[in-house]
């Protein structure tokens, strides 16, 4: 097996020699913003949604991306047939402010850039067959419409969701459903797929769902979702591109509907399966 490859300030080198210095402003203040690609069969899924969707992260943190779209899009590529050439493969990208100016200001130009890849994070056949569970937690993460590094209330509950033997957490505030830590979430009714409009990043599987969900001639809805629409939905299931969609049977001490996955949300997941050729 190969030696694992990291891309880092332009360059491909050993995993175990890509170094962050510990004056990034990416390590002492958690300012940087993130994108989770899947590559299949070589090629990066839905490549242009995500490069735009990194376009205005970085630009909402007056960050310069020190790359571009189809050299970008090479590296994706590059580094997938290094590190795991023959499956499908999780790539994470992450773009820092760099070195601070003075331990806190970003000075444009000195950002760091870097892509990293290992095999696909792949859950278990019964997780589509049999559902999961989720617990809850009222937070809201901030500047949730882009997607930064900052996880601090993921990591600090994942003893929390590991003894509730969880797969995610699913965030809510105000009275309202958001998304889960790593996940956009939905709730079915009456068979129309609902998920929160505002406050929670437009992730590119949500974007997927949606339209593969039109396509099949289901009505959806981008709204405000309750709590008490959660509780009350015929069926709940998640999305991210390292997960895919997963149907939820759980959440907190609550069933979800019947208990077991939804027929909406197993037609979803076919669906899904199809067009991304998983």
């Amino acid at each position: 097996m190969n030696e694992p490859v990291a891309f880092l300030n332009g360059a491909f080198l050993p995993l175990q020699e890509a170094k962050v210095g510990i004056l990034d402003l990416g390590v002492l203040r958690s300012y940087g913003v993130y994108e989770g690609i899947t590559v299949i069969g070589g090629k990066p899924f839905r490549f242009e949604d995500h490069w735009q969707r990194l376009l205005k992260s970085a630009a909402a943190l007056s960050l310069t991306i020190p790359i571009e779209r189809d050299a970008f899009e090479a590296a994706l590529i590059e580094i997938a047939k290094r590190n795991s050439p023959d499956t499908r493969a999780t790539v994470r990208v992450v773009l820092t402010g760099g070195e601070a100016l003075g331990g806190l200001e970003h000075v444009p130009g000195r950002e760091t850039f870097f892509i990293n890849c290992e095999p696909a994070f792949v859950l278990a056949p019964e997780v589509f067959t049999d559902g999961v569970s989720l617990i809850t937690s009222e937070h809201q993460r901030m500047m949730p419409e882009y997607k930064t590094i900052n996880y601090i209330n993921a990591v600090m509950l994942q003893p929390k969701r590991r003894a509730a033997n969880a797969l995610e957490i699913l965030y809510h505030a105000n009275g309202n459903m958001l998304e889960c830590s790593t996940s956009n979430a939905f709730i079915v009714k009456d068979k129309v797929v609902i998920t929160a409009k505002e406050g929670v990043l437009h992730g590119i599987t949500r974007k997927v769902i949606l339209e593969l969900a039109a396509e099949a001639g289901y009505k959806t809805e981008e709204r405000a979702v309750s709590m008490d629409d959660v509780w009350n939905a015929d069926e709940v299931f998640i999305t991210s591109s390292f997960k895919d969609v997963v149907p939820v049977i759980r959440i907190d001490d609550r069933k979800v509907g019947s208990g077991k996955p939804g027929t909406l949300t197993t037609d979803l997941i076919g669906r899904f399966r199809k067009y991304a050729g998983i």
